[in-house]
C-alpha cells in the first residue's frame, strides 16, 4: 500500500500545499529540515557569488552614466533602436522655425478696411482730420486722384502686416519709396495712411507654445538598425543616459549594484527549490537528507565555475553538463531532470545577468540537455574514460545547438565558438570525473565507478562470500546474471542491478551452514531445529545483511535490495512444518521483515532470486523448454498473487520481457534445448542405443 500521507498531500490544492511549504514551523520540522538547508545554501551560494562579481569585477570595470566608458562595446544581436539625442535634437529645431504666432484683432481690421474704402469713394471728410483734409485740397486734381490710388492701394498691402506704429511706419515708407508721388506728395500721402491704418496684428505667446508641441511630436523618431558586432560605445567615451539604456538592452551591466538582479534571481531560486521537493514526494523512494545537501553543492560548484570562466572567457561555458554529468550519474532519472533544468538556467542567469540572448541560449542548452543527457548514461559506463567519452560528446552534440541558437537569434559568433565548444566539453568533462570521488566521500553517493569496484570480485564482503560461503556466492552470481540481462532489455540501470545481486545476501555471511547452498551433500541442520527457530535463521539474514552492509560502509542504495529482496513473503517451507507438527503457529513469525521492493531494481532482484532458488531446488535437469518455462511463471505469479510487486510499476509487457529475460540465461547456462530437439534427439538416441534415459548435460 502505498504511503496514504504522500497520496494526501498530492490531492491537497497546489495553493494550500504552497502555503504548507511556506509556513515557517512546518520548514522547522525535523523531517523538513535538509529542505531547508537546501534552499539555504542556494540562496547564500548565489548572494556570493553575484555580489563577490560585482565588487571583484563589475564596479570598476563596468560603465557609469556621465563617466567615459572603461572599454569598447560591442553589440551581441542585431537590434533596431531609438536615437533619443537625435530625435530630441531634430524635434527641437523644427520648433525652434516658429518664433511667435501673430494674430489678427478683428475689429481694428474691419475700421481699417472701411476708411480705405470711404477714401476709395471720395469721402474724404469722413475721413481726415481738418487740417490734412485742408492740405489735400490744396493740390490739384490730378495730383489728389494719383495720391487716393497709391494710397488705398498701400493701405490694403499693409493693413494686417505690422504690429506696432513703429512697424507700420516704416513699412508705409517701403512702399511709398517705391511709387512715383513727389516728395512733397509722399509726405501727404504718409500722413493719410498714419491717419487711416492702425496695427492690428498681436502676440499669442500660449498659441506659439502650443504650435511648437504639435510640430515637435509630428517629427517621427530617429530609428537606427544596429547590426551584431558593430560598436555601441567606444573606450573612452563618455556614456550617456541613452547610450547606457541602449547597453542595458544589450544585456551588458552597468557598475551599479545589481540588487534588482540579486532580488530575481533569490526569488527564482526560491520558488524554483519547491519544484523538485515536490517532485521527490512522488517517488517512491525518498531521497536521503544528504542527498539534497549534494544537490545543493553540486550546483553551487557549477554556479561558481560558471561565473569565473565568463570572467575569464566572456562565453557561455555549458556549466550544465556538470550537472548533467553529475546528477544524471548519482540521482533517479525521475528527478536529475528537474533539478539539471532549473539550476542550469539558474546558472545561466547568474553569470550573464539580464542579457536576453545568452539566458534564451542558456535556456535552450539546458533543455537540451536535460532531455538527452540521461541518455548518456542509461547504460552505466565501465569505466573512467566511458564517462569522459559519453560527457565530451555530450559536449558536442550541446556546441550543434548552441551554433544554430547563435545563428537562428542572430547572435554575434566567429570561428571561436566551435573551438570555446570543444575545449569547454573536454574541461567540464575532466571536471566532473575529478570530482565524483570526492562527492562520494563527502556525501556518501554511488556513483557507476563506486557500483563497479562494489562489483570487482577482489571487494572484502565478496572475497567472504567465495571462501566462507561458496554456494551463497555462485547464487549472487547467477542473480545478478538473470537480474542484468533482464535490466538490460528494459533499459534500467544494469550495473547497479549487478551490485545489488552480489551483495543481496551477504548476511547469510554470519551463519551460511544454515542455507542450503552452503552445506554439503546429506547433511541439513535444520533437520534438528524447530521450524520456528529454522525460520528466523533463515530470516535473520536480511537484518544480518544489514548491519554488515552498514558495518562495510556499503552504499545505502544498495542496502535496499538487503532490505526488500524477499519482501514480506513468507517462509513457507517452515510454517507448513510447523503446521504438520501441530504447533501453535503464529504465520507473522514466518514472515521476513521488508518492506516490499519500492522500485523497479529491487524487484526485479526479488524475481530473480526467486527463480534462481526454484531452479537449484528442482535438483534435475528440465525435460524441455515448456518446463522451465512454467516454473518461471509460477514463482513471478506467486509473488504478484503474494502482493510482493504492488509497489512497484512493473506493467504486463515488461513482465513478460522478465520472464523471457530469465528463461534464456537459465536456458544458456543449465543447456537447456527447445522441445522439438529435445525430443527429437532422445528418440533417435532410444532407437539406436536402445537407452532408456538422455543424459542432456
Amino acid at each position: 500500500m502505498k504511503n496514504t500521507m504522500n497520496e494526501d498531500k498530492k490531492q491537497q490544492p497546489i495553493t494550500r500545499r504552497i502555503f504548507i511549504a511556506l509556513n515557517p514551523s512546518y520548514m522547522l520540522r525535523p523531517d523538513r529540515r535538509h529542505y531547508l538547508f537546501f534552499k539555504i545554501i542556494l540562496l547564500a551560494v548565489a548572494f556570493i557569488v553575484i555580489s563577490g562579481n560585482w565588487y571583484i569585477f563589475d564596479r570598476s570595470e563596468n560603465y557609469r552614466i556621465g563617466y567615459p566608458s572603461t572599454k569598447t562595446y560591442f553589440a551581441l544581436t542585431s537590434t533596431r533602436y531609438e536615437d533619443k539625442p537625435a530625435t530630441l535634437e531634430l524635434r527641437q529645431r523644427a520648433a525652434a522655425r516658429i518664433v511667435d504666432v501673430m494674430v489678427q484683432d478683428e475689429k481694428i481690421a474691419s475700421e481699417v478696411s472701411n476708411r480705405l474704402t470711404s477714401l476709395e469713394n471720395g469721402k474724404l471728410s469722413a475721413t481726415l482730420n481738418p487740417s490734412l483734409l485742408g492740405l489735400f485740397d490744396g493740390l490739384s486734381a490730378v495730383s489728389r486722384a494719383e495720391i487716393i490710388k497709391i494710397v488705398t492701394k498701400i493701405g490694403r498691402a499693409i493693413k494686417n502686416e505690422a504690429e506696432t506704429r513703429e512697424q507700420q511706419s516704416a513699412l508705409i515708407w517701403k512702399y511709398l519709396k517705391q511709387s512715383t508721388l513727389t516728395q512733397s506728395e509722399k509726405n501727404i500721402a504718409f500722413q493719410i495712411l498714419d491717419s487711416v491704418l492702425n496695427p492690428s496684428l498681436q502676440r499669442d505667446t500660449e498659441m506659439a507654445s502650443r504650435l511648437r508641441d504639435d510640430v515637435s511630436t509630428h517629427i517621427p523618431a530617429v530609428i537606427r538598425d544596429i547590426h551584431q558586432g558593430a560598436v555601441l560605445v567606444q573606450k573612452g567615451q563618455l556614456v550617456t543616459k541613452s547610450l547606457a539604456e541602449l547597453l542595458q538592452s544589450q544585456g551588458y551591466p552597468d557598475a551599479a549594484y545589481p540588487l534588482k538582479h540579486l532580488i530575481f534571481i533569490l526569488t527564482a531560486i526560491l520558488i524554483w527549490s519547491f519544484w523538485p521537493e515536490w517532485i521527490e514526494c512522488g517517488l517512491k523512494q525518498k531521497l536521503e537528507p544528504l542527498d539534497w545537501i549534494y544537490i545543493a553543492c553540486v550546483m553551487s560548484v557549477t554556479w561558481v565555475l560558471e561565473v569565473s570562466f565568463a570572467r575569464l572567457c566572456g562565453v557561455y561555458s555549458m556549466a550544465v553538463l556538470g550537472i548533467t554529468g553529475w546528477l544524471c550519474l548519482t540521482l533517479p532519472v525521475s528527478i536529475s531532470y528537474h533539478v539539471i533544468l532549473g539550476g542550469g538556467i539558474i546558472s545561466v542567469m547568474i553569470a550573464f545577468g539580464a542579457n536576453p540572448s545568452i539566458v534564451a541560449l542558456g535556456f535552450i542548452i539546458t533543455l537540451f540537455s536535460a532531455s538527452i543527457g540521461r541518455m548518456f548514461f542509461l547504460n552505466s559506463p565501465s569505466h573512467r574514460g566511458a564517462i569522459w567519452r559519453r560527457l565530451f560528446f555530450l559536449g558536442l552534440c550541446l556546441s550543434i545547438v548552441s551554433i544554430g541558437v547563435h545563428w537562428g537569434l542572430g547572435i554575434s559568433y566567429d570561428y571561436t565558438l566551435p573551438l570555446y565548444a570543444l575545449l569547454f566539453s573536454a574541461v567540464w568533462s575532466t571536471i566532473v570525473i575529478a570530482f565524483l570521488p570526492i562527492w562520494e566521500s563527502l556525501f556518501g553517493i554511488t556513483s557507476p565507478l563506486r557500483l563497479l569496484e562494489l562489483c570487482d570480485q577482489s571487494q572484502p564482503l565478496l572475497k567472504r562470500l567465495q571462501l566462507e560461503a561458496p554456494g551463497t556466492f555462485h547464487h549472487t552470481l547467477m542473480v545478478g546474471s538473470l537480474a542484468e540481462a533482464a535490466a538490460d532489455k528494459l533499459a534500467m540501470n544494469g550495473l547497479m542491478v549487478r551490485a545489488g545481486a552480489y551483495y543481496h545476501d551477504v548476511g547469510k555471511l554470519k551463519n551460511p551452514r544454515y542455507f542450503v547452498e552452503n552445506q554439503l551433500r546429506g547433511e541439513n541442520v535444520h533437520d534438528k531445529l524447530s521450524p520456528e527457530v529454522s525460520a528466523q535463521l533463515i530470516i535473520s539474514h536480511v537484518k544480518d545483511g544489514l548491519a554488515i552492509a552498514e558495518d562495510n560502509r556499503i552504499p545505502k542504495i544498495l542496502r535496499r535490495f538487503i532490505a526488500e529482496h524477499h519482501g514480506t513473503t513468507l517462509q513457507k517451507y517452515f510454517y507448513d512444518k510447523a503446521q504438520v507438527l501441530g504447533e501453535n503457529v503464529v504465520e507473522q513469525q514466518f514472515r521476513y521483515p521488508g518492506p516490499k521492493p519500492q522500485s523497479l531494481e529491487t524487484a526485479l532482484i526479488m524475481l530473480a532470486d526467486s527463480v534462481e532458488a526454484a531452479v537449484k531446488a528442482k535438483n534435475k535437469p528440465f525435460e524441455n523448454l515448456e518446463e522451465l518455462q512454467r516454473l518461471v511463471d509460477s514463482v513471478v505469479k506467486s509473488k504478484i498473487d503474494a502482493g510482493q510487486l504492488s509497489d512497484t510499476d512493473f506493467t504486463m509487457r515488461e513482465l513478460q520481457i522478465i520472464k523471457r529475460c530469465f528463461v534464456d540465461v537459465l536456458r544458456s547456462t543449465y543447456h537447456s534445448r527447445e522441445v522439438a530437439d529435445v525430443a527429437d534427439a532422445a528418440k533417435a538416441l532410444k532407437t539406436e542405443q536402445g537407452t532408456t534415459k538422455v543424459d542432456e548435460n
